[in-house]
């Protein structure tokens, strides 16, 4: 009954959101009295961008959620794992030698590659080890960041407009990157309502998941695919977005929704709502039509929340009593 709760509030708050996301932004439109240029301009370029920022929203959310339950760590997500940072110092390399079309495959592998290396440092005899984890990913966020440095130092000022991309923003939203996102996310929203059991059982140690017949390698795999896969496209489409996967599965599992059948679906809901409003504030704080980018804004909230989890958790980390 709370669950059913929890969605109809998300379903509401979500529908007030996408409305107020519509009607303002740099010019307020009345949605029930539009001018044939205003109808124009909400067709084309609002709904696109209020629809991607719903898309980016759900899909980090869910990718921090399998990073979470894949490395059994509360502050585990693509953010504080490297991967998008990683991911993004692809897409930079692919636009520096002129393969703008191959940037999100480029973003992919770039973002595998980095996840694929803190999981090996941060991984002791198959276990998972939660602050070797968070050094692992801000030596790869480190890495990546100098090598982004360098290309935007190299490079002419074209491709220095990068700058604004990868502070995180939905200003290149087009119905294209709406339906291939979409699309990812129903791809991968699907193959894992067939391991809703599978990952309440990631929770437990590894030999009881694996005494009750859980491939944990190949669940592992997939997971980790999945959340690459998802944040791959949410920095190609969007720059760098942080925290979002941190903040809204922490908080619903603070709500008391711990069960996968019910954190998936209200992840995927919250993240759209958050990123919505978060879109929303980023048009509308400051004035005369200026825009703060999205990642500043998330970024200074995660920032807080991130330094809250790391001192309720300070004694877990270092294995204090």
């Amino acid at each position: 009954m709370r669950f059913k709760g929890a969605l109809l509030l998300l379903f509401l708050a979500g529908g007030v959101i996408f409305f107020l996301a519509l009607s303002y932004g740099a010019a307020h439109f009345n949605l029930w009295h539009l001018s044939s240029l205003e109808r124009e301009i909400l067709l084309q370029v609002r709904l696109p961008r209020v629809l991607l920022a719903a898309l980016c929203g759900a899909a980090l959310s869910l990718s921090g959620l399998l990073f979470q339950y894949v490395m059994k760590n509360p502050l585990a997500d693509s953010f504080t794992t490297g991967v998008s940072a990683s991911a993004a110092m692809g897409g930079v390399l692919a636009l520096l030698f002129g393969l703008g079309r191959v940037l999100p495959i480029a973003a992919l592998a770039s973002g595998l590659l980095g996840l694929l290396v803190v999981y090996r440092i941060a991984s002791f005899r198959g276990r998972i080890q939660p602050i070797t984890m968070l050094l692992a990913g801000i030596v790869i966020n480190t890495f990546a960041s100098a090598v982004i440095s360098l290309v935007k130092y190299l490079s002419d000022d074209s491709v220095s407009s990068i700058v604004f991309w990868l502070m995180g923003g939905f200003q290149w939203a087009s119905y294209s990157r709406v339906a291939v996102l979409a699309g990812a996310l129903a791809f991968s929203s699907i193959l894992l309502s067939r391991h809703l059991l599978a990952l309440d059982l990631l929770g437990f140690d590894d030999e009881t998941a694996t005494t009750s017949g859980l491939d944990l390698f190949s669940l592992r795999r997939l997971l980790f695919f999945l959340a690459t896969l998802l944040t791959a496209f949410c920095v190609s489409y969007a720059g760098i977005i942080g925290f979002v996967g941190l903040i809204v599965p922490h908080l619903l599992r603070l709500s008391g929704f711990l069960k996968a059948r019910e954190l998936l679906p209200l992840s995927l809901l919250f993240g759209a709502v958050f990123m919505m409003g978060n879109d929303l504030l980023a048009r509308v704080l400051l004035p005369e039509g200026q825009e703060l980018p999205v990642g500043i804004i998330t970024s200074t909230v995660g920032g807080l929340f991130f330094l809250h989890l790391l001192v309720q958790k300070k004694r877990e980390l270092y294995g204090l009593d």
